[in-house]
């Protein structure tokens, strides 16, 4: 018996592994001369991740995040959170990059998994997102460009990027309060 579950966590920790290195790499990417960048996994309570579903109207792919903190080389602090959202039928992995004001500095896709509407991977497409806040409209159509043959990803990323955007403002709070 423990060893299925010893055979569980080591192939599930082999399998994420790949896409935590990209997201880190992201991340490097992003801010080439940090001077920290720290991991955590952080776990909301589920009053608030209830309230932001509701929100959004899109759940969490998980109870709990991978959050980064980012103090650049200029002692900016950055955020950055990775999720899921899920696509036609499999998830896309993104990761969305936080200032310390809670706004959208970059975003990427990290895993796209679909056969059709990878365009929402592109960079033109994902900088649209730039400076927006939990308070900026995130409807595709007025606001968010739609793709055409890409409908449902690009309905699932922009929510979850307006779910992100609630999301870091709790914590950004919490590390606050942690200093």
């Amino acid at each position: 018996m423990n060893f299925k579950y010893l055979l569980i966590i080591t192939v599930s920790f082999v399998l994420c592994s790949p896409i935590m290195d990209k997201a880190e790499n992201e991340i490097k990417q992003f801010f080439p001369e940090s001077i920290q960048i720290h991991h955590n996994l952080y776990k909301p309570d589920k009053k608030i991740l209830k309230s932001i579903q509701n929100t959004v109207r899109q759940k969490f792919f998980r109870k709990e995040d991978n959050c980064w903190h980012i103090v650049s080389k200029d002692s900016s602090n950055y955020y950055a959170i990775l999720d899921n959202v899920k696509g036609k039928s499999l998830p896309i992995t993104f990761l969305t990059v936080f200032d310390e004001s809670g706004r959208v500095y970059d975003s990427s896709i990290i895993k796209y998994r679909e056969a059709y509407g990878g365009e929402v991977a592109n960079k033109s497409w994902l900088n649209q997102f730039s400076n927006y806040t939990d308070s900026s409209d995130y409807k595709v159509g007025s606001s968010i460009s739609g793709i055409s043959g890409a409908t449902i990803s690009v309905n699932s990323v922009s929510k979850g990027i307006n779910k992100l955007s609630i999301l870091v403002d709790y914590i950004i709070k919490d590390f606050n309060e942690q200093l």
